[in-house]
């Protein structure tokens, strides 16, 4: 990270409120909720570290941080009986007894800087926290500013590493005037706008199509807010994840937390069973000599989007379980009844059930009856995005050149195709001379546009919620396609219950 050069005033401000002055991961306290969850909404769209964000807030007059701070300082964690009493009972009812549900009323606010892209979905792999991350559509990345695996630097293919990612970022660099350049010429300002306000869209169009060259290398900055019985399990993962970044940043990150809440996560280690079955799986499926085929060619489909799996007897279930709210019958004979029901009725109970559903409504939880599973393939930056969604159950594959790479078509129109077509061949080529070596880290390497594979396993609540949120005008290109392609599959097996489901087709850049 860029250590920043504090004065004497600005530690001693600092060292109330974050468990280190000059490391990359380091825990915030002592402060109300409400300031954190400001400090914490900064990263997506400002450069600077959480620290130097949390001395201005600190200076600032917006509102008597003073007096707020004082509070929690003389009442909250700077009491040492009360923490020590608080590690007695602990160690006796969550440690002694098992009582691990106590962990989850006890809650971490962490800063993480400058971690991979990569580095970043491991962590917000873990399910129950919630994450802001630095954005690629606000921010414009440093350059060369990405993660040197030391075990690749330090070897023979280092210079091919260090070359591939610098290169990459010089294309970022050159393309992004041209873009913003293009994009005004193809999107005028609106009557009415500010020039400050369209200057912004502009850059943030261009760097929404700039960001597909970024390696996956690329640092970025996030905000984690997770309880310590889900952290325990988030440190556990990241401590026996197989590459050394994410180890590292769990070993950082249990050190952090340990000195605010020690007990909670003090038995944290790698876990054998995840090390393991993770390294031994491939040779093992490898060695039963599966053939992946089917009449001698490989399965590839059209659509980025696949319905793989879903419940035929979804409509069934759904408007059996409505009728089961608001019954006191057993669910096997309320759903018998709804078998023997016309389409005509089962259409005429769910929209008495939905059609008072306002805008930001979310549908009730009958909803989550039913799954679809989902076989997506997509450029890894609308991934970065969409794995967000951590309702859903994920199966991610690593990232490989195996399946193409993602061409906007706005590179085409500002005549940067032959180059971003070269960068992309050379990403690949450093893959894999980088892969005989180290075939985890050559990842690394790899830009955005670069496609992966992913399984999302969704209830249809969930699929509402999906749709309506990336199906925006306001979100990404990738990621609307997919938002598209899963109401269109919804909709062709069930369209009694995708009726209801909010999908925005229309055209035109985000703003």
């Amino acid at each position: 990270m860029v250590v920043m050069d504090f004065s004497k005033e600005d530690v001693l401000l600092l060292q109330r409120h974050v468990s280190n002055i000059d490391k990359n991961i380091y825990v915030i306290y002592n402060l109300p909720p409400e300031v954190i969850a400001v400090l914490f909404a900064y990263v997506s769209r400002n450069p600077a570290s959480f620290r130097e964000n949390l001395l201005k807030l600190i200076k600032s007059q917006d509102l008597d941080f003073n007096e707020l701070a004082k509070v929690y300082v003389e009442k909250g964690f700077d009491y040492a009986e009360a923490k020590e009493k608080a590690k007695k009972f602990h160690e006796k009812w969550v440690v002694g007894y098992g009582h691990s549900s106590i962990a989850e009323h006890a809650v971490a606010s962490i800063a993480v800087e400058d971690v991979s892209i990569l580095a970043s979905k491991a962590i917000e792999d873990c399910r129950i926290a919630s994450y802001t991350e630095k954005s690629t559509r606000y921010q414009i990345f440093e350059r060369n500013r990405f993660y040197k695996p030391p075990n690749v630097v330090h070897s023979q293919v280092g210079e091919v590493y260090q070359k591939t990612c610098e290169s990459l970022f010089d294309l970022y660099h050159e393309m992004i005037p041209k873009l913003i350049e293009y994009m005004k010429e193809t999107y005028p300002k609106e009557d009415g706008m500010s020039d400050a306000f369209y200057e912004s869209i502009s850059k943030a169009r261009a760097c929404d199509v700039a960001r597909y060259v970024l390696p996956v290398s690329t640092l970025t900055n996030l905000a984690i807010t997770i309880n310590a019985r889900s952290l325990e399990r988030m440190i556990t993962k990241l401590l026996s994840h197989p590459l050394s970044e994410m180890q590292e940043i769990g070993k950082e990150i249990k050190t952090e937390v340990s000195k605010i809440i020690p007990t909670l996560v003090k038995y944290t280690e790698p876990n054998l069973y995840l090390i393991e079955t993770n390294r031994l799986m491939k040779g093992f499926l490898n060695g039963l000599g599966l053939e992946l085929v089917e009449d001698g060619k490989m399965i590839e489909r059209k659509n980025k989007v696949a319905l793989v799996s879903f419940d035929k007897e979804a409509e069934n279930k759904i408007i059996a379980s409505i009728i089961y709210k608001y019954s006191n019958k057993s669910y096997d004979s309320v759903l018998e009844y709804v078998k023997r029901m016309k389409k005509e009725e089962k259409e005429k109970i769910f929209d008495e059930f939905m059609k008072r559903m306002g805008k930001h409504d979310p549908p009730m939880r009958e909803l989550e009856h039913v799954y679809y599973t989902f076989d997506i393939l997509l450029d890894y930056g609308a991934f970065r995005d969409i794995q967000r969604h951590r309702i859903c159950t994920q199966t991610t594959q690593e990232l490989t050149p195996e399946n193409g790479y993602e061409i906007p078509k706005e590179i085409i129109a500002i005549g940067y195709e032959k180059r971003f077509k070269e960068a992309m061949e050379n990403a690949k080529e450093a893959f894999e001379k980088i892969a005989k070596y180290f075939p985890k880290e050559a990842q690394y390497v790899l830009p955005l546009a670069f496609r992966t594979r992913t399984l999302f396993t969704m209830n249809l609540r969930e699929i509402y919620h999906f749709v309506k949120l990336r199906s925006s005008k306001e979100g990404h290109a990738s990621y609307r396609k997919i938002a598209w392609e899963m109401y269109n599959e919804v909709k062709r097996i069930h369209p009694i219950l995708a009726k209801y489901i909010r999908v925005d087709f229309s055209e035109g850049p985000a703003r």
